[in-house]
């Protein structure tokens, strides 16, 4: 359920997950068949959206003619089902049948809405499941095909009787400090004088401290002296959960690799609040869907 705190976009979904459902044979059945049923549908990454870019949330009579692929349980809302459906055909063939309504991409959603909004969430969980059933139809055991079970919650291999669960990939993502300044940096595939938080993957067996301490010396070669969290963000591209955190460094001195990034800076409050005040086009800092943004914007927000 969603919590009154969780700002960061993507977040906030307001379904009821009901996993005590989820094993109830009806659920993809008869539930699925209810008036009150609805689903969202997702076709080339993309969601079928009203024309205020909101979910267009169909009836089981609206998709009854569709060629809908794999379809997963999302939860309740209320009393009332609601589902997730891939459309097994290219989003462009289908816009003109639901206009003013159209397939539009998540982050563009996203952009539109410029905080946390409960259709958000359920596009981030919609998303992230569907794009997990399309990457995963054969066993990793054993290479046979798998069947989706449990309302689309795990898959079981039918031949050695391996099960699956959804995954969701840890990402730490932080914004550095040495005394008033904020460390930011940009990748190499994007749009130039952009920059951001740095981030990279957790690895296995690690803390959240242990990986945002050696990501900062791997990326900059700054070394660690404090890491406190902050907040998360479901970011479904395909399914990752931004572990968003402030971190403390013992010097200001970069050595940058390039291999991982193509630069990193440092920058006071001033310098941040005037790039996002649009007084100094220097430089670019994240959009209000990033979790970054959240991060710049707590800092900001301190004395």
């Amino acid at each position: 359920m969603a919590l009154g705190t969780v700002t960061t976009a993507f977040s906030g979904n307001p379904l009821n997950r009901a996993d005590h459902l989820r094993t109830d044979s009806d659920i993809l059945g008869s539930w699925a068949n209810r008036n009150d049923a609805r689903f969202v549908l997702i076709a080339d990454g993309k969601v079928l959206t009203d024309e205020f870019g909101d979910i267009l949330w169909l009836s089981p009579s609206k998709c009854r003619f569709l060629p809908l692929g794999t379809k997963v349980f999302l939860g309740l809302d209320g009393e009332a089902p609601r589902y997730g459906a891939e459309l097994s055909a290219a989003a462009e063939e289908f816009d003109d049948m639901f206009a003013p309504g159209k397939f539009r991409e998540p982050r563009a959603i996203g952009l539109k809405f410029r905080h946390a909004h409960p259709s958000l969430g359920i596009i981030a969980h919609a998303k992230s499941m569907l794009s997990w059933h399309a990457s995963h139809q054969f066993c990793a055991k054993c290479g046979a095909p798998s069947t989706l079970v449990k309302a689309g919650y795990e898959r079981k291999c039918d031949t050695c009787e391996a099960s699956h669960f959804p995954r969701t990939d840890p990402v730490v993502i932080m914004l550095a400090f040495h005394g008033d300044k904020a460390l930011v940096g940009r990748g190499h595939h994007v749009p130039p004088g952009f920059y951001s938080a740095l981030a990279g993957f957790m690895e296995p067996g690690e803390t959240i401290e242990e990986a945002v301490a050696r990501e900062l010396y791997e990326e900059v070669g700054v070394r660690t002296t404090r890491v406190e969290y902050k907040t998360s963000q479901p970011w479904p591209w395909p399914s990752t959960l931004m572990i968003g955190c402030f971190a403390w460094v013992e010097d200001d001195k970069l050595t940058i690799d390039a291999t991982e990034i193509d630069d990193a800076i440092w920058i006071t409050k001033e310098q941040a609040r005037d790039v996002l005040a649009g007084k100094d086009d220097t430089f670019f800092l994240p959009p209000f869907i990033a979790i970054a943004r959240d991060l710049m914007d707590i800092w900001l927000a301190e004395d």
